[in-house]
């Protein structure tokens, strides 16, 4: 299954076997938020933090 991340648009391939692939399927409108920005956002998160 081919889902857009809602954050940066970037287009990707969900496994079947995934726990992504079923949220997805069983609720499409439940946001997908690709890696690249999940750990980003985690980043920013920790270093929020800090301060």
């Amino acid at each position: 299954m081919q889902v857009r991340c809602q954050i940066c648009g970037t287009v990707s391939d969900v496994a079947a076997w995934t726990k992504e692939y079923e949220l997805l399927k069983y609720s499409p409108e439940h946001p997908y938020i690709c890696r690249t920005c999940q750990q980003k956002i985690q980043l920013e998160a920790k270093e929020g933090q800090k301060s």
